[in-house]
């Protein structure tokens, strides 16, 4: 039942309805405490028969609230009402692409605002997974051109990817723009987000969707099968933009362009040498019709505009009664409305693929839900089934992940990287570190087996005195379960136990475990609900747990944090992100916790210069046969650093946050270690500090201050680097891996031992 204008739903006094669908309805509601008007989406997919879904949602929405950029629609709020999770989102001024009438010119720089929405939360390991015309929102100048693109449920459209949903193989997203790939059965990854804006470019320059069908089979067919279709035979005044959105539309994502900007930009390159750029509008596009309803010709849309007012379309006047057109009262004033239903009888959804339940059908039938998806299941197994028949075997990139900085990790010469969900590790093993259950080197990436689904994985350990080797231990999560092996003489694998393990072995008392960190001998995860608990060594305080006793056996919970997203450790001192707030405690020598001081804190400690804190990094040196450490961090896209001063090589300390001078900006991943740091922007590397191995990147050995991006990745859309005991990885959105630096005890992962390299060297990894 629909909520009356005047009843209030979480705090919120409802003003208007403004949409529904199948996952819920959208509401005008008024903010009593800031006294504005916000739009609020109440989700209705999370009934009996679905126990996870409330929590997904928690995260998804977390996730999606801490995208800050202009052209992603800001989240306010979220919570559970009555048991239906809702979330308040900014009330947007403009019109989605069904109902705008633009130039090309015009959609061409909003495509270009939305492209640079989409790689900065590609950045951050975030993907939609449902761009549509009917998901881009914009406002417009006195003469036409794009003040704003705004880009709608920015990982919201995750949430349907529920156990009930996935056990029946179902796709996320509206199939007239889903990716080849994904309708073969793999992960959506940023290159699908890139096909789908394609798509969308495609139907709203030429009236219609590029791959049309009788069925939900056949569309996916046509996807998987058929040529991308020509812009030219619709419109041959734009024919310049064919080649731009063939690559972006290939049925292989490794054939597209590396990144949505760069798809942005050849699209206005190609727009320049046309004549009709700024000299035609463009016509609402026309809603998608209903998978076997298509119509003969697909540019004659099933509701027509009116072409005297074409921000006014034609809809069925009785919502009951479909194919009697008629005028239907406009959108209310300043919301951006999903556009025409796409069946008679059912109002829009904001955001909800279009075509998505039959006329007359109650938007909150869980019933006729499974019904729906199942019928659409039963296609998509039919087609996946056969998909590899006709499409190119390819990847598009890792599934949308919270810590893409935890896909590399490196210790002392032993290096783990996840490649495709599953964890390969090289260099030594001493302490049975690779988990083979031998303690033989590789020379070259080696699977871990037993593990599937693993989405982080954390390398550590120390130098006992006197060694010549370092005591390492590793920990993955898969299949959101934590699993360690290697050195355990602290209890730092937890089981209890401190001797080594040789294969990996789960981790009781955590569940859902989303990251992990490891420092000299002690493991700290991210598990339940983004909190955080540790266990191992804590002669420095570094568990948090307000003592320095040396062994904490129990996987014991540190207090005062929650909302925690990032987590770092190196030798004795750790520190955390929670709630985009940066804490961090235990050993302080080098006042590497940022307080100001080179005191120890035994528990949780805010570094309260900074706010917005996205990743951090501790890295250790050692001068003059004393440990130095630095941590550096990103805060509102900016990198700081402090502790042992890199910049200054005089040995000096800086006991406060410090910005990083010709650091790139919008930042979205850092690492440090031995006076060596390297950050990730835009997908590109830069690095700076010492060299003295090439682990720079920069075909050098010298010393250098400044940030200087590593040219041998230019153009390969990195998203996270590692620095660690002079080597230096990075990893791009489709999985490849470079290492460069330091090359002795097989570290680099070449097949080859003793040989530095001053430039990246591209990884290959066993089937």
């Amino acid at each position: 039942m629909a909520l009356e204008p005047g009843s209030t739903i979480a705090g919120y006094r409802v003003v208007a309805q403004l949409g529904r669908g199948g996952m819920g309805e959208v509401y005008l509601v008024e903010n009593p405490q800031l006294n504005r008007r916000e739009a609020l989406k109440l989700i209705s997919a999370a009934g009996a028969g679905n126990p996870e879904f409330g929590e997904r949602f928690a995260n998804e929405a977390r996730l999606s609230a801490s995208l800050d950029h202009p052209s992603i629609v800001t989240i306010y709020a979220y919570g559970v009402d009555d048991g239906r999770p809702w979330f308040t989102m900014n009330h947007l001024q403009g019109v989605d692409l069904t109902k705008a009438t633009l130039t090309p010119a015009a959609l061409v720089e909003a495509i270009g605002q939305v492209a640079d929405a989409l790689d900065y939360a590609h950045g951050r390991g975030v993907v939609h997974r449902d761009i549509k015309p009917g998901n881009i929102i914009v406002t417009q100048n006195h003469d036409g051109s794009v003040a704003r693109a705004s880009l709608l449920d920015f990982g919201i459209a995750k949430l349907a990817d529920s156990p009930q949903l996935t056990s029946m193989n179902a796709i996320v997203g509206t199939l007239n723009y889903t990716a080849p790939e994904v309708i073969a059965g793999q992960a959506a990854g940023p290159r699908a987000d890139q096909y789908a804006l394609a798509c969308t470019v495609y139907q709203v320059l030429s009236g219609r969707a590029p791959y049309a069908g009788e069925s939900s089979a056949s569309i996916m067919n046509a996807h998987l099968s058929q040529p991308v279709p020509r812009l030219a035979a619709v419109r041959p005044d734009l024919a310049a933009l064919d080649p731009v959105l063939q690559r972006a539309m290939a049925k292989d994502p490794a054939q597209r362009y590396p990144d949505c900007r760069t798809f942005a930009a050849e699209l206005a390159g190609a727009l320049r040498q046309t004549p009709a750029g700024t000299a035609t509008t463009i016509a609402p596009v026309p809603p998608v019709v209903p998978v076997g309803s298509q119509p003969s010709s697909p540019s004659q849309p099933s509701y027509p505009s009116n072409p005297s007012s074409p921000s006014q379309p034609m809809y069925p006047s009785n919502p009951g009664q479909p194919g009697y057109p008629g005028p239907m009262s406009p959108p209310v004033a300043g919301y951006a409305t999903a556009g025409p239903p796409a069946y008679p009888g059912t109002a829009p959804m904001y955001g909800a693929p279009a075509g998505q339940y039959p006329a007359g059908a109650p938007a909150k039938s869980k019933r006729g839900l499974w019904i729906a998806l199942a019928a659409v299941a039963v296609a998509i197994i039919a087609v996946a089934a056969t998909a590899p028949l006709w499409w190119p075997s390819s990847n598009d990139g890792p599934p949308p992940m919270a810590h893409p900085e935890q896909q590399v990790a490196s210790y002392y010469s032993t290096t783990c990287a996840i490649v495709q969900k599953k964890l390969y590790c090289w260099g030594p093993n001493n302490t049975g570190q690779l988990g083979d259950g031998t303690s033989t080197a590789s020379t070259t990436p080696k699977l871990v087996a037993g593990l599937d689904d693993v989405t982080a994985v954390a390398v550590g350990g120390y130098i006992p005195s006197g060694a010549s080797e370092g005591v390492t231990s590793t920990c993955a999560v898969a299949k959101k379960e934590l699993y360690c092996w290697g050195s355990g003489r602290y209890g730092q694998l937890g089981d209890g136990a401190t001797e080594s393990r040789w294969s990996p072995k789960k981790v009781d008392g955590l569940k859902d475990v989303q990251a992990v960190a490891i420092g000299s001998g002690g493991t700290c995860a991210i598990a339940g609900d983004a909190e955080l608990y540790c266990f191992g060594n804590n002669d420095e305080g570094q568990l948090g747990t307000g003592s320095t006793a040396e062994k904490v056996t129990a996987v014991t919970k540190v207090n005062g944090l929650d909302g925690v997203t990032r987590v770092v450790m190196n030798s004795g001192s750790t520190c955390a992100v929670a709630k985009k707030e940066l804490y961090c405690w235990g050993l302080n020598g080098s006042g590497q916790l940022g307080d100001g001081t080179s005191t120890n804190r035994l528990s949780p400690n805010r570094v309260t210069v900074l706010s917005d804190v996205t990743a951090v990094s501790i890295g250790k040196s050692i001068t003059d046969g004393k440990y130095d450490f630095t941590t550096c961090a990103i805060a509102a896209g900016k990198v700081w650093c402090w502790g042992h001063d890199m910049e200054a090589q005089n040995g000096s300390r800086e006991y406060a946050p410090k910005e990083v001078a010709g650091a790139p900006a919008n930042a979205t991943a850092v690492a440090t270690d031995v006076e060596t740091a390297c950050v990730v922007a835009d997908g590109k590397v830069w690095c700076w500090g010492t060299d003295r191995f090439g682990q720079l990147g920069d075909g050098k050995t010298a010393w250098n201050g400044t940030p200087t991006m590593v040219a041998g990745l230019a153009g390969e859309n990195i998203r996270t680097v590692m620095t660690q005991s002079s080597t230096t990885c990075a990893q791009s959105t489709d999985q490849k891996v470079w290492c460069w630096g330091y090359g002795g005890n097989n570290t680099l992962g070449t097949g080859s031992s003793g040989n530095e390299q001053s430039t990246p060297q591209l990884l290959t990894f066993p089937s």
